[in-house]
């Protein structure tokens, strides 16, 4: 089996902060909430629910972004499971997704600095991780694609030339998609996207709080890699469960509202709470209740 390792990070740029425990958030919207929305927050309760929930029942922390550890952590993601799970293996790819669609998309804004340290996020904090059961399952290697766009994006590129290296990551990821353990199935696909729904609408409640960009563009990116597999997810669902079907529209219309562009707005902005509440919602119909 080839061995490879990832050659350097950009220390250089910051990292996101953790993102605090789901009850930090609800407290934060806890105004907001009445007392029929309780029930249904309370899948945020302590920790986001597993990727596994969905897929096998498990419990876990998959969730919003960063850890306790700081620099290289996705928090409650288990990387040693990527190779044999394909929810797991898909959310990590999406994560990086998410953190390249967004910086590309700030880049193109003009908000260079912000593109990059997206860049460096999505390499220093999922793929370092992912690599070795990328390595296990054939995936052709591209952390050196990465590094050029991070390089680019810090050396101040036109933006043409970042694009297509963006683009060149994004396209590298629907190739390892293509590698995944096991079957995509829709309900694999299902419980990614329940996944990205959460991770958005946890970031955004940091967002509410921090006076940084950082977790308003993650949030952008983790609903924008939701987007990409929700018609799919939601004709699935229509068929086989009406009722979550419904409850993922109502998760996608509050997060939109969330995240009306790639700029975190300034004022006039909705509270975390509905976010917060739809996709609790989601995960509750998802399950049967």
């Amino acid at each position: 089996m080839t061995t490879r390792k990832t050659r350097r990070l950009w220390t250089s740029l910051t990292v996101a902060g953790a993102l605090v425990p789901a009850s930090g958030t609800l407290a934060t919207a806890g105004a907001w909430l009445g007392p029929d929305d309780h029930h249904a927050a309370a899948a945020h309760d302590g920790a986001v629910p597993s990727l596994g929930v969905l897929a096998q029942g498990g419990e876990g922390g998959e969730g919003g972004e960063g850890g306790e550890g700081g620099e290289g952590g996705e928090a409650g993601f288990d990387a040693s499971r990527a190779s044999t799970d394909p929810v797991v293996y898909f959310v990590g790819l999406d994560v990086i997704r998410a953190h390249y669609i967004a910086g590309l998309a700030a880049y193109l804004a003009g908000d260079l600095q912000a593109g990059a340290e997206m860049f460096a996020h999505g390499m220093s904090e999922i793929y370092v991780e992912l690599e070795p059961a990328l390595t296990k399952l054939g995936v052709p290697e591209f952390n050196d694609l990465l590094q050029k766009t991070g390089d680019l994006a810090q050396s101040k590129a036109p933006a043409d030339v970042v694009e297509a290296a963006a683009n060149a990551v994004l396209a590298a990821l629907d190739g390892a998609e293509r590698k995944a353990p096991g079957a995509a199935t829709a309900q694999t696909e299902t419980a990614v996207f329940a996944d990205l729904l959460d991770r958005a609408a946890l970031q955004y409640a940091k967002a509410l709080r921090d006076k940084s960009g950082d977790a308003y563009l993650d949030g952008y990116g983790f609903l924008a890699a939701a987007k990409r597999r929700a018609d799919s997810v939601l004709a699935h669902l229509k068929t086989d469960n009406p009722k979550a079907a419904a409850a993922a529209g109502e998760a996608l219309a509050a997060l939109a509202a969330a995240y009306p562009g790639i700029t975190k707005p300034g004022s006039g902005v909705p509270e975390a709470g509905p976010a917060l509440v739809a996709t609790s919602k989601f995960r509750l119909a998802l399950s049967g209740n």
